[in-house]
Parts: C-alpha cells; structure tokens; sequence
C-alpha cells in the first residue's frame, strides 16, 4: 500500500513537469524539484481603460512534497502601469509544503493603475519569482491589452442668434450653441458657462450659464444664452470662450473635469443713426405759437441706411399736439447727415418748462429694418415773463415808424414847416 502512494506521487510529479514544460509556465526549482506553476487567469478589464484601474489574476500551484520557502512574486511593470497606494508590486507568500489538489492553490492578484494618456495597444508585465530554499528565480514575461481612451469628446455644432444678424446696439440678444458629444461615453452633470470678449454683457442673472445634464455620447445638446451687446462693438468675429464643465459616466473617482472651446461671434456692419443736432423756429417757443422741430440725422454705422424716416410720440398730457408728426429722408450713406422736421401747435395755456419728445428714427438695411429710439427736449418759455421784452419791442417798433412817417412828409411838403417857421417870426416882429 505505502509503496502504490510512492508510485501515485512520482507519478503525479512527472505528470506535472510535463504539464510546466508543454505550458512553458514561470517555475522554480528548489534542491528537491519541488515545482511553482503559474497559470495567468485574467485582466479585468479587458481591455484596459486609459485613467482606470486594472486587476490581474494568477493560479500558483505546487507540485512536490518538500517543503518550499520564503516565496516572494513580484510584478514589474513599465509605463503605461503604476502602482499606487491601492497595492504593491511584492506579495509574500511565505512558505509552502505538500502537492495542490484541485482545491489547494494560491491566488496571486495584483491592481495597478493605467496612465490616462495611455494608447491603445499590448503592453509587457513581467512576474518574478524568488524562493529563499535553494536561491531560485523565475521570470516570465505576460501581454496586457489597453483598450482606446473612452471618455466624451465636445464639439460645438449648429450655432443659432436671434435676430438672425448680431450687430451693435442689440438687448437680449439670444444665442443658441448646441453641443455634440461625439466621444464614446455618456457625460454626466453637463453645465456650460459663456466668458462674453469686450462689448457683450449678460442681459441678465445666469443668463450666461446653462445646465444641460447628461450629454449621451453620439448624441447633443442646445444651449441658450442672452446677451447684451454695445452700440459700439466693431464689426467683426469675436471670439467667447465656452467653458463646459462635466463628470465622466464611468469615472469612479467622480471626478468634476472641465474643458474650454472657443465660440465665434460674428457681428455685423448695420447702419447707426444718431440725432447730431435739434433747433427750433422760433428759438423762442411761447404758448400759442406753431413751432417746427428741426432735427439733423447722421448714419456714423459701416452701413449704408435706406429709407430712412423720423415720427415723434409726445405724452397725452403734454399741451402741445403734432401737426406734423413725421418725416422722411430717403438714404444716408454711412456718414452722411440729413435734416428732418416735425411740427407742433403749443396750447395757448402751456406752462413755461422744459419737455421731452420721443423720436424714432426708420431705416432698412438689406432686409433687416432698423429701429433706433431717441429722446429730444425743447423749452417752452413763460408768456408773463417775456412780455417786457415784447413790450420794449413794440415800442420800439412805433417809434422807428414816426420817425419813417416824419421824413417821408418833412421829404414831400417842406413849405408846411417854412410856413410855420415865417409865421413865428412875424409874430416876433409884431410884438416888437
């Protein structure tokens, strides 16, 4: 009986050095030719994920009976791996005596992290063995697949504005972006911020934000912004900056990441019209008179303006009424100026003061009509107060006409004034 388990065991020695030698297994001898087969049983996962961990697993089994000491398994790997606090590359596992049976066998595992950067490809581990009963060394080298890089990748996509045009001089313009995720993995907690250039302000609170949740890849997004832009922003592209915050559907570290990409503003030349000078005639206006508004019109844009027109709006409780309301001037090539007039009846009653009058100025550019709202003022002086003035006038006026009507009768009978003159003097000599 002792010498059949004799047999059985050399049997299953010579069976298993057979089975290291067709496998090419990593093995060590000690003096005794005990045997440590390693059997590499996976990656997970495979394949491996740029900025993700990695696990990998070996089968140890023993054959022999003698007793094996000081086992130690290392792991050495290059760039693309490394490890990090989450494991090391040496596992001990001290010592081992006996044959493994199907339910006796070591696991060796190790977790190793992979560069973010990582290109796809194969990439070599090697696993060494040390024993400390007969100084045995082992080293065998095993391929590791890294898969491509899967995370979402943002591109911007149709770009819409209301109006159609961006140009100078526009409140609440509305800007759409829609934003493609054309990578290979959903993105989560998508939030987008608008960093506007020179010359664009939010119109409002958060208007420059916009919170669009999960972004699947392959899939988009539209986001809306409303912006103000200045009168005087030059014609030309501009160039925002379009910051898109984000989280990584796989990504357990729940890292927060944010990229920029750059939005392209594109602002059109359009036809500025300003109100460069207002007279009245009279400049004097008293209650009671009929009174012409004068107004002179420049187009300081990079446009020419067609069809250019004026029309006032006065309040209901004003004492004054148009009589003539509007006016139109035709074209005005980009700095050229051109006077209208509107006209007013002020109410005999109207109290002296200052009064505001609201112009808009018409225009049509290409197939954009053109609206540009003015405020003008004009004073309407006390009657009271200006009647010694008008009286000195009047009087003067009077006595300018005697004096005319003098010398027209002294030029046509000048014997009148000779007789009255010898008359006197007769008189003179009869009281002598």
């Amino acid at each position: 009986m002792v010498a059949t388990l004799r047999s059985r065991a050399y049997f299953e020695l010579i069976f298993g050095l057979m089975m290291c030698s067709m496998m090419c297994p990593t093995m060590a001898l000690d003096i005794e030719s005990n045997v440590l087969v390693e059997r590499f049983l996976n990656q997970d996962p495979d394949p491996a994920e740029p900025g993700e961990y990695l696990e990998l697993r070996w089968k140890v089994e023993k054959y022999g009976n003698s007793v094996m000491e000081g086992i130690t398994y290392t792991l050495d790997i290059d760039y693309p791996f490394y490890f990090d606090s989450s494991d090391n590359p040496t596992k001990f596992l001290g010592n081992w005596q006996g044959f493994s049976d199907k339910d006796e066998y070591y696991t060796l595992y190790y977790k190793i992290l992979v560069d973010e950067n990582a290109l796809g490809g194969n990439y070599n581990v090697r696993l060494r063995l040390n024993t400390t009963s007969g100084n045995a060394e082992a080293i065998k080298g095993y391929t590791i697949r890294v898969g491509e890089k899967t995370s979402p990748e943002f591109v911007i996509g149709l770009l819409t504005t209301s109006p159609k045009k961006l140009s100078g001089d526009i409140d609440e313009a509305e800007i759409s972006v829609e934003i493609a995720n054309i990578g290979d993995e959903d993105a989560q907690n998508v939030v987008l911020e608008v960093e506007f250039p020179e010359g664009f302000e939010p119109s409002y609170s958060y208007s420059d934000r916009a919170v669009l949740g999960t972004i699947e890849d392959g899939s988009a997004k539209t986001a809306t912004f409303y912006v103000d832009i200045d009168r005087l922003v030059e014609a030309k592209v501009h160039l925002a900056e379009l910051k898109i915050t984000y989280k990584e559907a796989n990504d357990d570290k729940n890292e927060l990441k944010t990229i920029s990409l750059p939005l392209e503003l594109p602002i059109m030349e359009k036809p500025l019209l300003d109100i460069k000078k207002v007279w009245t005639v009279p400049e004097t206006i008293l209650p009671g008179d009929s009174v012409e508004i004068w107004l002179e019109i420049e187009n300081s844009g990079g446009k020419e303006a067609e069809s250019v027109s004026i029309r006032g709006f006065k309040d209901s409780s004003q004492p004054f009424d148009f009589s003539e309301k509007s006016d139109f001037i035709g074209r005005l090539k980009k700095g050229e100026s051109s006077e209208a007039m509107l006209k007013i009846d002020v109410d005999s009653d109207a109290p002296g003061k200052n009064y505001l009058i609201d112009i808009e100025i018409r225009a049509i550019s290409g197939a954009e009509v053109i609206l540009e709202k003015k405020t003008i003022s004009f004073h309407i002086s006390d009657r009271n107060r200006e009647m010694p003035g008008l009286i000195s006038s009047k009087l003067l006026y009077i006595l300018a006409g005697i004096a005319i009507l003098f010398f027209i009768i002294h030029s046509v009978f000048p014997d009148i004034f000779n007789m009255k003159s010898s008359k006197n003097q007769r008189s003179s000599k009869i009281k002598k």
